[in-house]
């Protein structure tokens, strides 16, 4: 399974879907080969929806194949991509700066963060604010649940980690010992131990009952961006009580320049690395594979298993700044344009792409999934939410 060719990047009006629900209603529609210049097109709406005599009128460069409530398909013919773009069902106004960060447990409990150094825990279903956890100095750039859903870990500008209760804001655990800031964190398991990883080169293994830095796993290499943790068939007896689940788990970091690396956590081992040609943003595991958003807009896939290059998807210059896994080998791309896409691993649905529309040319920070649904986290201060059936039903 590898990532799909590339294809031209089709864009739609931010607001497609409140403006065709109108009589006569017209949008722009745009297809963008790399390096090429676009086309823009217009789609209308015409006919009365009381009689349900809805008609779509788009350029012949274009199929048209159906309209819902939420969602979009067109054709792009001559590519033969089927563009899909899904509306939010919810915009949440919570924040009231660039937003940075945010999370989402499977009970709707949302943690998220913004430049204004805010850190919010709120219900996605009514948009209701809960607690304002205050405690960090500095913007938080990274917000997570832990496995239980009602525990949130938080890291920013100031260096630390912090560990709070989404009941009642408390925070139990402060863990401190990056001298830079914290660009990403990640749980193991349960949350016994986390890692986080820093501006400062370093990837440090924490105890979170101690309030404990166990160990660099990684230090010395520059500025890391991201991580991930996955589990391996490379098992190995860990002797210290306190070092809970790590016996069979690797850490994989993208490092600002441009280098990938594989370490076993238990170990202590860098297993491979792997250098690109730009810095790398996020990344996530999908199966078998490493998959790295990079600054220079290319999606890179690598074997989890020696770090070769499998294939790259380089069809935006615009700069990966998220990830995030879905489903059956599916997962989300979000980028510095604003547009937010959701693609497959599967070769049948290589000439698929999912849009996730909202933002218009404002960056889209973070993605969370629950499950059932996406939220985005986006520069122009909302946080969206969609629906997870409008988006899994074109990969069936």
């Amino acid at each position: 399974m590898s990532l799909p060719d590339a294809k031209p990047v089709i864009t739609i009006q931010s607001d497609w879907n409140s403006i065709l629900r109108l009589p006569n209603g017209q949008v722009w529609i745009s297809s963008k080969v790399l390096n090429e210049l676009s086309t823009q097109e217009t789609l209308t709406r015409s006919g009365n929806k009381s009689d349900g005599n809805i008609k779509i009128n788009i350029s012949k460069n274009y199929e048209y194949i159906s309209l819902s409530n939420l969602s979009l398909v067109v054709k792009h013919i001559e590519s033969e991509l089927k563009a899909v773009f899904v509306a939010p069902t919810k915009d949440h106004n919570i924040h009231d700066k660039a937003i940075l960060s945010v999370a989402l447990a499977e009970n709707s409990l949302t943690v998220s963060s913004c430049e204004a150094d805010k850190l919010l825990v709120w219900d996605s279903r009514t948009g209701d604010q809960l607690l304002d956890l205050k405690g960090h100095g500095g913007p938080v750039y990274k917000c997570r649940f832990f496995p239980s859903g009602i525990v949130v870990l938080s890291a920013g500008a100031d260096g630390s980690c912090r560990i709070w209760s989404a009941e009642t804001g408390i925070n139990p655990v402060l863990l401190k010992g990056h001298t830079m800031s914290i660009s990403d964190i990640s749980i193991i398991d349960r949350g016994n131990n986390i890692v986080s990883v820093s501006r400062d080169g370093s990837a440090k293994l924490w105890d979170v009952g101690k309030s404990n830095c166990l160990d660099n796993i990684v230090e010395g290499h520059g500025q890391i961006n991201c991580c991930t943790i996955t589990t391996t068939t490379d098992e190995v007896k860990v002797d210290n009580e306190r070092e809970v689940g790590t016996s069979n788990k690797l850490l994989i970091l993208g490092f600002e320049s441009g280098l990938i690396m594989c370490a076993h956590i238990a170990k202590r081992q860098e297993l491979f690395t792997k250098q690109i040609d730009s810095a790398c943003n996020a990344c996530i595991v999908v199966g078998q594979s490493i998959i790295v958003g990079c600054n220079n807009g290319k999606v890179v896939q690598l074997n989890l298993q020696d770090g070769n290059l499998i294939s790259e998807l380089y069809e935006s210059a615009s700069p990966v700044l998220s990830l995030t896994i879905l489903a059956n080998q599916m997962f989300a791309i979000g980028r510095q344009d604003g547009t937010c896409t959701v693609i497959s691993l599967l070769e049948q649905h290589k000439n698929t792409r999912v849009y996730l529309t909202g933002p218009d040319c404002d960056g889209v920070r973070d993605i969370a999934f629950n499950g059932k649904w996406i939220l985005t986290a986006c520069r122009d201060t909302i946080i969206r939410k969609y629906d997870y059936n409008q988006i899994n039903v074109h990969f069936k």
